[in-house]
Formats: structure tokens, C-alpha cells, sequence
């Protein structure tokens, strides 16, 4: 084997041993679904007991049409709204007033309160008192049967999503679950990125602090241990997602028996889990996780080589975390117009494509969009890791004061 290889087996067989790593890698889907669960379950409970409103209605006709819910109970007034006025009852959540016929003037009601009354509050009286006036409304029409005739005439159309391809093939596909889908996406390359490109600088800071970096370039050229590195903790991202994937796939081939008593939306969700789709977004979701963390792991490395402390990285690793960010937000931001000139040009950029692309796969990118990304994507990455090659050989052996720009570029020049 050579050093490289020996490189490459020593930082993936040192991650994938640690207990943290294989924890990680099994509870995260669990973690992350059960967030989702749970923050729904934590959305749809209520304190338990429900808020009282008070009525003050001036016109008599509106507080019997208010009914009380599990969260709100409507009081009708007894001792006047100047008594709510001059004091905090706690057993009052709000104050309605009501003060003239408010199909002539929609705007005489008003909610007072003592905090911030939740959006909730105000929709419920908005909705029970609109089905009120609107019936009131129609029945000042004298038209019998004229509630009867308007449900009647309302329709409800379902329409399907079919998705063709260059065969003409057919998918039926859902536009919020596509969406979504490319936003999983874009945030899981983002956070493999981010953080194993993070790791390759930490290592690298570490070895250079303990001086194990001098005994090691002894032995090994600089950037075959450079290179050695980028690899081997590339596929320690490489075989966290290739576990999630199965542990996924496992999920939705269980799933596919089931599809045919679901509901139509969590059917399709199933059958795109279950059809090549996933498997080719998978495929370029590997090809642009390689070109995006070999460009940014790149930086990482020669910027641990550079400094000396965890303290002197800021300087320098602020623009590619801005850099990095900038590509996260075009991403979301694509997701809602993915043929855009930002998303567009963002995803041709190599600095941003690894992000962007992602986001706008899902919805079906030109084939020459695709290649010409990658293509520019290939050729960044051998520019980038020559030149942090160079930073990086000189920089490990570099002891005291942080280099200036202008010593860098000196080194380039080496």
C-alpha cells in the first residue's frame, strides 16, 4: 500500500471506530424524525385549560352566536369594559368589545388584553362570527333555498402532478413534496460539507500543534498527506449517508406493499422513495458532496496548516463560511423559483453549485445544465487543491505569528 493509502486508512479507520460516530449515524434519522413528531405533538396540545374572554356586546346580537372551544370560553359582560380598564384580572384572558352592527361597519370590534393576545384567539371570533354574518347576510336576500344553492354550487377540483420525462414516461409527482425533498437534500450537503470540512482543519490544526506533523512529513510528502486526508474523512461522509440511505430504503421498500390503501399524497411519497428517482438523486448528491467538500476541505486544510490556534482561524475562515451561507440561502431560495437566474447561475458556480443544484434537481434539470456544472465543478477542484497545496506544505512547518495575505501569496508563488 502506498503512504497515500495508508493516510486515507488511518483518518477513516480512526473516525469510524469512535463510539460518537456510530451513535450519530444509527440516532440521527431517529433524532430527526422524532424532532419533526415532536414539535407537531407540541403544536397541537393546549395548556389544558381553557382562556376566558369577556364580551362587552353593545348590541346584544353577537355574544350568543360565540360558542366556547377547548381553549377559549366566552364570559358576557356584567360590570362594564372601564372595570377591565383599571385592572389585570388574571382569570380574563382578553376583552371583546363589540360596539355597532357590524355588517354595516365590519370594523366596530376590537379584542383588548392585558399580553399578547396568539393568532388563535382572534381567528376563532373572526371565523364563528363571519359564518354568522354571512348567514345573516344571505338570508336578508329573501331567495329560499339560496344557502342550499351556493353550497351546491361550490366544486372541489383535485388535480395530479404528472412529471414527463425525455421518453415521455409518466410520474405523477407532488409539488410540495419535491420541494421538500430538495431542501433535505441541500441542507444534508450543507451540514456534510460544513463539518467534515471542519474536521479536516481541526486534524490538521492538532497535528501541527503536537508537532506530530514534523515526524510525518518525514516520511510522507506533504500532499500525499494532504490529499490522504481529504479522502479519508470524505469517506467517512461517504458511508454516513450510504447508511442513512439504507437505513431509509429499508423504510420505504417496507412502505411500497402499503401503497395501495393510502392516502394519494403519502402514496406517491412512497413510490418516488421506492422508484429510481431517489437512486439518481442519490447518485448526484455523492458526485456534488466530492466536488463541494474537496473544494471547501481544501481551505479548511490550508488554513489549519496556517495558524496555530483555534483563535486564529477567525480571520480567515469567516469568507468561506459566508461563502458557504450564501450558498445555503440561494438554495432555499431556489426551491421556489428553481428555473430563476439565481438558481441558474448558482448552480454553475463551483463555490455555490454543490448546494444549489441540489435544491433544483428534484424539479428536473437539462442534461447540459448537469455536465457543465460538474464539469466546472471537476476543474475547481484541481485548481484549488493545487493551489492550498502549496499554502499547506509551507504553512505545517510554519511556527509563531499567523501569516499576513501577502505572505500567502508569496507561498503560491514557491
Amino acid at each position: 500500500m502506498n503512504k497515500t493509502g495508508i493516510v486515507i486508512k488511518r483518518e477513516y479507520l480512526v473516525r469510524v471506530r469512535k463510539k460518537s460516530f456510530i451513535i450519530l449515524t444509527f440516532l440521527m434519522p431517529v433524532l430527526f424524525v422524532g424532532l419533526i413528531l415532536g414539535t407537531l405533538l407540541l403544536a397541537s396540545l393546549n395548556e389544558g385549560k381553557a382562556k376566558n374572554i369577556l364580551v362587552v356586546d353593545e348590541t346584544g346580537e353577537y355574544f350568543p352566536v360565540l360558542q366556547n372551544t377547548d381553549q377559549y370560553h366566552f364570559i358576557k359582560d356584567k360590570d362594564g369594559f372601564e372595570n377591565f380598564r383599571k385592572k389585570s384580572d388574571e382569570e380574563i384572558y382578553a376583552t371583546l368589545v363589540i360596539s355597532g352592527d357590524l355588517l354595516k361597519n365590519p370594523a366596530a370590534i376590537t379584542l383588548y388584553s392585558w399580553q399578547q393576545v396568539i393568532a388563535n384567539a382572534s381567528s376563532t371570533i373572526i371565523s364563528q362570527l363571519n359564518n354568522y354574518l354571512s348567514e345573516k347576510k344571505l338570508a336578508s336576500y329573501n331567495i329560499p333555498g339560496l344557502k342550499n344553492i351556493i353550497e351546491e354550487s361550490k366544486i372541489s377540483i383535485t388535480m395530479k402532478n404528472i412529471r414527463l420525462d425525455e421518453t415521455g414516461k409518466e410520474t405523477e409527482t407532488s409539488a410540495k413534496f419535491v420541494m421538500a425533498i430538495g431542501m433535505i437534500f441541500t441542507v444534508l450537503i450543507y451540514m456534510f460539507i460544513f463539518s467534515y470540512g471542519a474536521m479536516v482543519m481541526q486534524g490538521v490544526m492538532e497535528e501541527k500543534t503536537n508537532r506530530i506533523i514534523e515526524v510525518m512529513v518525514s516520511s510522507v510528502k506533504p500532499f500525499d498527506l494532504m490529499m490522504g486526508k481529504l479522502i479519508g474523512i470524505g469517506l467517512v461522509g461517504l458511508t454516513q449517508f450510504g447508511l442513512w440511505g439504507v437505513l431509509i430504503g429499508g423504510v420505504s421498500l417496507v412502505g411500497t406493499s402499503l401503497v395501495s390503501g393510502l392516502d394519494g399524497t403519502l402514496a406517491t411519497i412512497i413510490t418516488f422513495l421506492a422508484t429510481g428517482n431517489l437512486l439518481e438523486l442519490c447518485l448526484y448528491f455523492i458526485l456534488f458532496f466530492i466536488g463541494g467538500y474537496l473544494i471547501y476541505a481544501s481551505l479548511f486544510a490550508a488554513i489549519g496548516a496556517m495558524v496555530n490556534s483555534q483563535e486564529d482561524t477567525q480571520q480567515y475562515i469567516m469568507p468561506i463560511t459566508i461563502l458557504i451561507l450564501f450558498a445555503f440561502y440561494a438554495g432555499f431560495y431556489s426551491a421556489q423559483n428553481p428555473d430563476g437566474p439565481l438558481a441558474f447561475w448558482t448552480s454553475l458556480i463551483p463555490f455555490t453549485s454543490p448546494i444549489v443544484m441540489m435544491t433544483r434537481l428534484p424539479y428536473g434539470v437539462s442534461w447540459w445544465e448537469i455536465c457543465l456544472s460538474i464539469a466546472l465543478l471537476a476543474v475547481t477542484v484541481i485548481l484549488i487543491i493545487q493551489l492550498t497545496a502549496k499554502i499547506y506544505r509551507v504553512g505545517i512547518l510554519m511556527y509563531g505569528k499567523k501569516p499576513t495575505y501577502a505572505e500567502i501569496v508569496k507561498w503560491l508563488k514557491y
